[in-house]
């Protein structure tokens, strides 16, 4: 029987424009005989009543080869890209959209190999079968309109419960990554574990050991980034997954405070790693394949948050913060902001910033380290990088300095270093 709530979404007008969007993509199957059908997360969301759905990017499933998605897809796509065929997946840009349509399959991970085995199927009941929550195993026929959900996830969503299609013995064999998609899910839509999954979990966590690190990276970003991902990080403390790939969760005392955090993962993870050891901070996030951008921007969140709790607040102090922070000032005061103990600093800067930052807003070196080279007649090397320091730390102690000024400072410099 269809659920009401599922009838009254399929009348919304983001649903009409939905199918009005697929509709030339399932007239090109259907006029090769071939079905096609929306899944993954779209879906489940357009099931959940989120707004904003169609921005999203679409995923289709098929009964067609790779090769023959791709001879269907090319006459209405601008561009076609193969980068996932050997996993049965064509992605495509058609009407400016991001699409990607995967042949009928199931997939799971085989002794200690890293990577997938792939093998297709034309029946569209398996391939939501090995998909990972009954919740994401619902389809939407482009022909009818309607839901496609055998493993009823639809009601699963509704009474707000976390399940496997399959027994979550096989799914979480099937691929381990599933495991921490589990915490993804509950922090996301408030969802309660069905029975079995934790035990499945406790059993088989150490299997993760199989996924690439950059899978486990991208699913603690999607987490991270979740209204509140204190339920999903409960859930990995208390199943011991974090142990593999970020046992530092282990320590951190304000896990349940991110959620005040703005969504930006870079932000978060800085928040779980603030007192952590640089050396262990930079290990953990090179093992887990961030980026050396990422790791620099987590640093120096780290670094400008903890200016704010150390130090007390003078101008001096407010000036060194604002300069070494950059870009990253908000975010250290958000993280600084979770520490009880940092709230009347936080103030302090607050009360410091209404009077300094046009200054600092304002300032700019005196000279570039060019026109050093030139003044002093020295050579370019590390000596030009710590007089350019030199000059910023007079202006971090007193304030903006007059060209003036600095050329005084310079001279001294010298006769310092000749002496």
């Amino acid at each position: 029987m269809r659920s009401q709530k599922y009838y009254v979404l399929m009348n919304t007008e983001p649903f009409k424009k939905l199918l009005e969007f697929t509709s030339p993509i399932n007239e090109c199957f259907k006029s090769d005989g071939k079905q096609i059908y929306l899944v993954g997360g779209i879906v489940r969301d357009v099931c959940a009543g989120l707004n904003d759905t169609f921005n999203l990017d679409l995923d289709f499933t098929t009964d067609a080869t790779p090769d023959e998605i791709k001879r269907i897809i090319q006459p209405i796509a601008e561009s076609v890209w193969l980068a996932g065929q050997q996993f049965g997946t064509i992605g495509a840009q058609v009407n400016g959209k991001t699409i990607e349509i995967t042949t009928h399959r199931s997939e799971s991970y085989v002794s200690e190999s890293r990577k997938p085995v792939v093998t297709f199927s034309t029946d569209l009941s398996e391939d939501l079968s090995r998909r990972d929550f009954t919740i994401n195993s619902m389809a939407i026929n482009l022909e009818t309109g309607k839901l496609i959900d055998p493993f009823n996830g639809l009601r699963d969503l509704q009474l707000k419960i976390l399940r496997t299609p399959l027994d979550p013995h096989i799914s979480f064999s099937e691929d381990p990554l599933r495991m921490m998609r589990a915490a993804r899910f509950i922090s996301r839509f408030n969802l309660t574990l069905d029975k079995g999954i934790k035990e499945s979990v406790n059993e088989l966590r150490e299997r993760l050991s199989i996924v690439s690190n950059e899978r486990i990276r991208d699913e603690l970003n999607k987490l991270l980034i979740t209204p509140d991902p204190n339920t999903g990080f409960k859930f990995l403390l208390k199943t011991k997954l974090y142990e593999s790939f970020f046992p530092e969760l282990a320590g951190c005392r304000r896990q349940h405070q991110i959620r005040y955090l703005r969504h930006d993962h870079c932000i978060r993870l800085a928040a779980l790693l603030l007192h952590s050891t640089p050396e262990t901070r930079k290990n953990r996030l090179k093992d887990l394949k961030y980026s050396n951008r990422e790791i620099d921007t987590i640093h120096n969140l780290i670094s400008a948050s903890q200016m704010i709790l150390k130090q007390p607040m003078g101008n001096p102090q407010y000036r060194k913060w604002y300069l070494h922070a950059g870009e990253n000032r908000q975010g250290s005061i958000e993280i600084a902001s979770i520490q009880r103990a940092a709230r009347r600093k936080i103030t302090a800067i607050q009360r410091q910033g209404r009077h300094l930052n046009q200054e600092l807003e304002d300032y700019t070196p005196p000279f570039t380290g060019s026109e050093i080279i030139s003044i002093l007649e020295m050579p370019q090397g590390p000596e030009v990088g710590e007089v350019l320091q030199l000059l910023e730390n007079m202006f971090i102690e007193s304030g903006p300095v007059s060209n003036q000024e600095a050329l005084d400072f310079l001279a001294e410099w010298r006769e310092r270093k000749d002496n």
